[in-house]
C-alpha cells in the first residue's frame, strides 16, 4: 500500500539547479563511495574522484561515509552550465548517492505501508503547492512517483509504543490534526492554536486503560465543535501566501514529526516555524529557509 500527498503525482524536475546549489552537504554511505570509485578509476579519472569524494575523518551517522565536494561558486562538483548533474548523463540515476536519487521524495516505511510526501525546500514542489485545493493524502497499489525502494527518510511504527502512550495511536492523532490544519472557517493562526490545544489535552490524557476512549472522545469534541462553527460562519478569505502555508504545513505534519520528536517537541517547531513565516512577505522564500535549515539538517531543531 502507498499512502502519499497527491503533489507526488504531478511532481517533475525542473532543472532549475536549486538543489545542487545549496548550504547543506551532500554526504554518501561507503557503497556509494566505493561505486563512484570504480567509475572513476575504469575511466582513468582517479584524480579527479579524489577532488570530488572526500572521505570524512570520522562516522558522522547514518551511515554517512565521504562528501561530495562543491565548485568555487557554491554548486555541487557535477552541476554543469545546463543545470544537469554530469555524473547522472554519464552513469545514469542508479551510480548517484541515495540524496540525489531521493530529492526532493520524502518516502517513509511505516505500518500502514510506504507513505511520500515531497520537500518544499524545492522550487518546483513550491509551485505545485501554491494552489487554493488543500493537499489530499491518496492510497493507491502502486507508487505516484518512481524512487529507490529500501531507503526510507523513517521508519515509524506505532503499535511498538505501550497501549497507554498517546503514540500508540499516532495514525488516528495524525489524521485529527491534518483536519484541524484544513478548517478553512478558521484562520491559520486559529487553526494552531486548536491544535496547540488539543496536543496539550492529549498530554493531560490518563495514560492508562481508558486513553483509546479518552483520545476518541476529545476527537468528536473537536469535530463537533468545527462543524458547529462551519454552520455559523462562512470560509474566511485567504491572506497572501495562506494556501501555500496551510499545505507546507500539512505536508509537514504528514511527515510525522509528533512521532519523531515527540508532542511537545514538535508544538515548540511549529511555532518556530509560524514565527518565522507569519510576518514576511515572501512565504515560498521563508518556507525554502526553513527546509533547508532545520529538514535538511535535524541537529538544528533542537539548537
Amino acid at each position: 500500500m502507498y499512502i502519499y500527498v497527491d503533489l507526488c503525482e504531478r511532481f517533475a524536475c525542473e532543472m532549475c539547479g536549486t538543489c545542487c546549489r545549496n548550504s547543506w552537504q551532500v554526504t554518501l554511505d561507503e557503497t556509494s563511495y566505493r561505486r563512484n570509485a570504480a567509475l572513476f578509476s575504469s575511466t582513468g579519472r582517479k584524480a579527479e574522484f579524489d577532488q570530488a569524494f572526500i572521505r570524512l575523518n570520522e562516522a558522522a551517522g547514518y551511515g554517512e561515509y565521504a562528501y561530495i565536494a562543491k565548485q568555487a561558486g557554491g554548486g555541487c562538483w557535477f552541476l554543469d552550465e545546463c543545470n544537469c548533474c554530469r555524473l547522472h548523463k554519464e552513469a545514469g540515476h542508479s551510480q548517484l548517492d541515495a540524496i540525489c536519487q531521493i530529492y526532493p521524495r520524502y518516502p517513509m516505511s511505516t505500518s500502514r505501508g510506504i507513505e511520500l510526501t515531497l520537500s518544499f525546500s524545492c522550487p518546483a514542489v513550491l509551485k505545485l503547492a501554491d494552489r487554493e485545493a488543500p493537499l489530499v493524502i491518496k492510497r493507491g497499489d502502486q507508487p505516484p512517483i518512481a524512487f529507490p525502494e529500501n531507503n526510507y527518510a523513517v521508519e515509524i511504527y506505532p503499535q511498538q509504543q505501550p497501549a497507554w502512550e498517546p503514540l500508540h495511536y499516532y495514525f488516528e492523532l495524525e489524521t485529527h490534526f491534518i483536519d484541524i490544519l484544513q478548517c478553512r472557517n478558521l484562520q491559520l493562526t486559529e487553526r494552531l492554536e486548536l491544535l496547540t490545544n488539543t496536543v496539550k489535552a492529549i498530554n493531560e490524557l490518563p495514560q492508562n486503560e481508558t486513553l483509546a476512549r479518552e483520545l476518541t472522545a476529545l476527537y468528536n469534541r473537536n469535530y463537533d465543535w468545527l462543524e458547529k462553527l462551519a454552520a455559523d460562519r462562512l470560509p474566511l478569505a485567504a491572506g497572501m501566501g495562506e494556501f501555500l502555508l496551510e499545505n507546507f504545513f500539512v505536508s509537514f505534519i504528514f511527515r510525522k514529526p509528533f512521532y519523531l520528536y515527540g508532542l511537545e517537541k514538535t508544538l515548540l517547531l511549529l511555532e518556530r516555524m509560524w514565527q518565522q513565516m507569519s510576518n514576511t512577505k515572501d512565504i515560498a522564500a521563508a518556507i525554502m529557509q526553513f527546509e533547508f535549515q532545520y529538514s535538511h539538517n535535524r541537529q538544528a531543531w533542537w539548537r
